[in-house]
């Protein structure tokens, strides 16, 4: 039920955008570093790629709320016990940001930070062990949950580089709330991701 009610505010959240004539809208590609806290044993995070649309709405001068929709390569690298695996987790990210941009409407280059919730539905990937005798592949949808929920905050810029063309730069982390461990110890997302984007005023 918590995981349908907080669903069901990302959906409401996307209409109201979606319906207002004030927004820019544009691709975003980046990449991620990944890591999963308190996995068991030795852990390195893994490099991955992240692509989709980002949408923003803004009235205020100052003020204004985005959402993104973007496909996210994350996971991890593990070994305990002499045993190495790589856990490859394959998310559709959708993070609301309320933002706040610095210098005024008429200047070109504009700093922002930004804060918000994120809902991540895990889409695919391959849990790999690799033993002495060969590698056994799990699918992750089998080992880790479906819905992955927690808090994005970052900052970066958006430069006009034409009338009603904005070049983004984004830099977020992503902290998960979520256990997301379907057995064993409690799991925990973790992503620093680096953007670049360009959106266009509607």
């Amino acid at each position: 039920m918590k995981n349908m009610l907080f669903t069901a505010a990302f959906v409401f959240c996307g209409i109201m955008i979606a319906q207002s004539q004030e927004f820019s809208l544009g691709p975003s590609i980046g990449i991620n570093t990944a890591w999963l806290q308190d996995a068991p044993g030795e852990t390195n995070g893994l490099i991955g790629l992240n692509a989709g649309l980002t949408l923003v709405y803004s009235t205020e001068e100052h003020w204004g709320i985005g959402m993104d929709l973007k496909y996210s390569a994350e996971g991890v690298e593990t070994e305990l016990r002499g045993s190495k695996a790589q856990t490859h987790l394959n998310y559709a990210r959708i993070p609301v940001k309320f933002i706040y941009f610095f210098n005024d409407f008429g200047n070109d280059f504009r700093p922002k930070i930004y804060l918000g919730p994120s809902l991540g539905i895990l889409t695919g990937g391959k849990t790999e062990q690799f033993l002495e005798v060969g590698t056994n592949k799990v699918d992750s949808k089998d080992l880790y949950e479906d819905i992955d929920l927690g808090l994005t905050f970052g900052t970066g810029f958006n430069y006009r580089v034409a009338p009603g063309t904005w070049l983004n730069l984004d830099l977020a982390y992503g902290h998960g709330f979520t256990d997301i461990a379907k057995f064993g110890n409690n799991v925990y997302n973790r992503n620093l991701s680096l953007n670049v984007g360009l959106a266009w005023g509607l």
